[in-house]
Formats: structure tokens, sequence, C-alpha cells
């Protein structure tokens, strides 16, 4: 057995990692080998070259696109994939309950954890001069605040401060954020039309630092959840604040994880869906993110699943019962 281990340079000191992988390794097996990314190559190189390698274990210590590109490569390996959270972000790894703030318990994690399958997201757009892209993703897709925060987060403040360059970003974007028509269509129910600044489409519900914005969501029931924000003003916006807030209330999680709470209701300022497929159409073209990153402008998107395409390492299930995904 041998693992192959991507790692980012920026993101994570080799030499710190190698101690860990050292320690945690079982002793029967071979050296691993290592692969830089690159500073123009998201990881798609490097997880290449570990995929060929032919390895039985992939190890990621990078941030939310390189996780991002590691499942997509992976899922067609058939090689289980190890995160090893090194981002400002870290969705994926947050939501399967992996320890975002350890990186010995990280690494042991990916030789001693669990195995588990989940879905995977696939995402295609069209561009405003009609050109497609397909991107998979693992957490979470949309337009609107969170793509134009994205878009604004200061990349230098986001080295020093972290996540809370990202609220800095969400602060300047809100109040001149645009609404858009747009049409959306889940399976093949009718087409419905609305005016909204933001929509998600998921297949995790939690993001940065915790806040659970998908309260329905989970990573291995072969649906993709959907959220449109639509608020009316000033009023509007408290009033998703307030979902928002009561999503994420202690007693909400706990009843939501012993099945006494039912699906999440559907308000005028911020509207819930679920589906296998997900169509919309947008009047005008906005900026799109795909787990972290923004992937261009699209004028349409189109999202589906690819049920239990992916196997994680995650802790022991004694150790991650009840973590809200």
């Amino acid at each position: 057995m041998r693992a192959g281990i991507v790692y980012n340079p920026i993101k994570i000191d080799r030499d710190e990692l190698a101690v860990q992988v050292e320690s945690a390794q079982p002793l029967e097996w071979s050296e691993p080998v290592w692969f830089e990314t690159s500073a123009d190559d998201a990881g798609e190189a490097a997880v290449r070259s570990a995929l060929d390698a032919g390895v039985d274990l992939l190890l990621v210590a990078g941030g939310d696109g390189t996780v991002r590109v590691a499942a997509d490569a992976v899922t067609r390996a058939h090689v289980p994939l190890a995160i090893i959270p090194a981002g400002t972000g870290n969705l994926l790894a947050r939501n399967l309950g992996i320890d975002v703030t350890s990186l010995k318990n990280a690494v042991v994690n990916a030789f001693e954890g669990d195995e588990r399958e989940i879905d995977l997201g696939e995402l295609e757009i069209e561009a405003p001069d009609g050109s497609r892209s397909k991107h998979a993703f693992a957490v979470m897709v949309g337009f609107g605040l969170d793509a134009e925060m994205i878009e604004k987060t200061d990349e230098e403040l986001k080295k020093k401060v972290g996540w809370l360059a990202y609220v800095d970003a969400a602060g300047r974007v809100i109040s001149g954020l645009d609404k858009v028509r747009v049409q959306v269509r889940l399976d093949g129910g009718r087409t419905t039309r609305s005016t909204v600044n933001t929509m998600l489409i998921g297949n995790c519900g939690t993001v940065t630092n915790g806040i659970v914005v998908l309260p329905d969501a989970v990573v291995d029931d072969g649906m993709l959840d959907i959220a449109l924000i639509r608020p009316q003003g000033a009023r509007g916006w408290l009033q998703v604040a307030g979902y928002v807030a009561r999503n994420n209330l202690l007693v909400t999680k706990l009843l939501r994880r012993t099945g006494h709470l039912g699906r999440q209701r559907t308000g005028a300022a911020l509207g819930y869906g679920q589906a296998k497929e997900t169509h919309a159409r947008l009047e005008e073209p906005r900026a799109v993110q795909v787990d972290g990153d923004v992937v261009g402008e699209a004028i349409a998107l189109r999202a589906g699943v690819r049920e239990d395409a992916l196997v994680v390492r995650v802790p022991h299930r004694r150790s991650h019962e009840g973590v809200a995904v």
C-alpha cells in the first residue's frame, strides 16, 4: 500500500506534514510519494501525477479549490480521498467532521478513519457568449452574494485574518448587490420565476465559520439543496438573518440531528428546495462560484448529482455521529 500526498506549499509546510505522516502511516505501507501544486495550477497536474503513480490513498493538503480538483479526479480512479485542511474555509472537511484545527488529528484520520461514500455535484454553466463549461463541486455553487463576496475579497487581507476577510467583502458588496430575474426548474417540475439576488445549490449545508445556510443538506442523500435569497429592502434582510440565526441555534441543530424537526420552511425572503437536477436561466449574467472559486459569468446553469461517487476518509462513526452535514 502506498499513499500519494498532494500539498500546496503556500498553505502548508512539507516538513511539518511529513513528520505527522511518518508517525501515522502504518509500518507495512511503502514510502509515500509527494506532489507539489504550483501557483498557476489549482492542483490538476499534481493530482494526475499522484493517480498515475498508482497510489492506494490520496491525501490532499490545501484549500477548497485543491480538494475540489482532487475529488473530481479520484471518483474516476476509484481511490479514497483524505483531506488535510490547510485553507481558509476548509468547507468539505468541516461538513465531514474532520478536525480543521489539528494537523495531527487530520493525518491520523487519513490513515485510520472510516471510509464513507458521499455525493459529488456537477455544474454546467452557459456563458453570455454561448460557450459552456463543466465543474465538479463537493460543497456548494451559486451566484449573488457569495460569488460577489469571494470575487471582492482582498487576498492579502485573507492571508492575515483568514475567513474574516470574507466579512469585510460582504459588508462592501451587500448594499450594492443587484437583483436578477431567474427561471428555475427542479427535476421535471414546472418552471418558476423569481427575482433574487442570490441562488445557492449545495451538496453540503455548512459554510465559513460553521454557519449553516442549507439546513436540510446531507452529503450522501442523492439530492442537492437549493436556496433562493430574495429579500425586499432592509426588512427582508432582517428576515434572512432571522432564518440563518434560527438554523444555527444549538437547540435547532439538536432537534434536527435527532429527527424531531421537519424540513426548513420557505418564506418570502428565503425559499428552499431540493432536487436531483436543477436548471436556472438568468435574465442577466452573473458571476458564479464553485466551492469558493469564481469560475466566470453565467447566463444559465444546470446542476446535477453523482450519487455515492466519492469515497472519503472520515472520523470513526462514534466520533462524528450527529455532525450536521
